[in-house]
């Protein structure tokens, strides 16, 4: 017995070391792994992690103050922005049509000029503008500069600010992390050419895809979406204070992982540096968000004169059973009346120094565009003079 005991001992302590060697064996595994993995990387690697850390060593700073995971598909709602700003929108949405699922469009305030993107018969995606030229957009015309040297394969997720000038879009190509990258740019009103546009680095890029960047300077919120950590039909949009100026964290005392750790967005509280103006975000964020949807027609920039002694500034005021409905008619049409005479001032400025060609293209457009003012003022002037009487006629009788 004593020598069977002995025996199972010293099987059971051979076991022992054995497995104990295994598990050593396969904990060393990956270091083993990843070293001679760094030993063997090719060179676009290489490139690609230095440019990695050179990114990660510039994140920017950025307060976030809230983020929301949402469909895919349905990630623009979360986009809550002022009308001041204009609206961003799916190709598909705006225009009507079921040809381009992947484009997306800006549109300006006023509507008479947008930003899109058009998927091509290869597949790449390019930027294009289009301005209103009586009720129709004009042919659209490919965004010149931001693509000359050909460094994207698709570009997408178009917004311009209100200056006119400086441009955002997101592009997959060699220059950035990987998937769709977040780029800026400013128009040259010189060369009517784009400069070369620059990636905006971290936070806001990454290896994943990551687009659809929007400033609403009236509100003074951003946006962006991702779909960095996310599953594949859901993606993540933070909502952010811009900042005046650029800000790094080269002067924070955070260590390498603390600094990647911010660059990935880990957490928005740990970008919660006052909490005072985080809350005042947020409450602009809700009052923005009753907002979206604006009525102006019970607006106080609502003037509807009915004789010299009465004139009502809200849709409400109307006591003539059919006048809110007519009103609700001459609204649209007033606004549209507006964006074609902005239209027609500048197609008149535009032929003053146009080429013959242009000159003959633009002198039929003009003509048609002349007439259909002429119309709307005729519809607009009738339909005035019948809310006016209708209101006067319904008045006299309560008297």
């Amino acid at each position: 017995m004593n020598d069977y005991n002995h025996f199972f001992r010293t099987f059971v302590v051979r076991m022992m070391k054995n497995w104990l060697i295994v598990v050593l064996l396969f904990l060393m595994l990956p270091a083993t792994a990843q070293k001679r993995k760094d030993v063997t990387l090719t060179p676009e690697q290489q490139e690609h992690l230095q440019k990695l850390e050179r990114m990660t060593s510039n994140t920017q700073r950025i307060t976030f103050i809230d983020s929301v995971v949402v469909d895919k598909q349905q990630f623009l709602q979360v986009y809550h922005l002022s009308p001041e700003v204009g609206k961003v929108a799916r190709y598909d949405d705006y225009f009507h049509t079921t040809q381009q699922y992947e484009a997306y469009v800006y549109v300006n305030e006023l509507e008479n000029r947008c930003f899109f993107s058009l998927e091509q018969a290869d597949s790449t995606i390019s930027l294009f503008t289009s301005e209103t030229m009586g009720d129709k957009w004009t042919r659209p015309l490919k965004l010149q500069g931001i693509n000359d040297e050909g460094e994207f394969s698709r570009l997408n997720y178009p917004f311009m600010m209100g200056d006119g000038f400086t441009f955002y879009f997101a592009a997959e190509g060699e220059e950035g992390l990987g998937g769709y990258d977040i780029y800026v740019t400013r128009y040259d009103s010189e060369e009517h050419s784009f400069l070369r546009p620059a990636n905006i680095g971290m936070p806001f890029n990454s290896e994943a895809n990551d687009y659809m960047y929007v400033i609403d300077e009236y509100s003074n919120l951003g946006w962006f979406a991702t779909d960095r950590n996310q599953p594949e039909d859901k993606v993540c949009v933070y909502i952010f204070i811009p900042p005046t100026t650029r800000l790094t964290y080269r002067d924070a005392d955070l260590d390498d992982e603390q600094l990647a750790s911010m660059a990935r967005i880990d957490r928005i509280a740990d970008t919660w540096s006052n909490d005072s103006l985080r809350q005042e975000a947020l409450q602009r964020l809700q009052t923005i968000s009753g907002k979206h949807a604006p009525q102006p027609a019970t607006s106080n920039d609502f003037r509807f004169v009915i004789n010299d002694k009465l004139t009502y500034t809200r849709l409400s005021d109307f006591r003539s059973p059919d006048n809110q409905t007519l009103c609700q008619q001459l609204l649209p049409l007033q606004e549209r009346y507006q964006r074609l005479t902005q239209t027609l001032a500048r197609a008149r400025d535009f032929y003053a120094t146009a080429s013959g060609e242009e000159r003959q293209e633009l002198r039929s457009e003009i003509l048609a565009s002349e007439q259909l003012q002429n119309e709307l003022y005729h519809q607009i002037r009738n339909l005035q003079k019948q809310i006016r009487n209708n209101e006067i006629i319904f008045l006299t009788k309560l008297q």
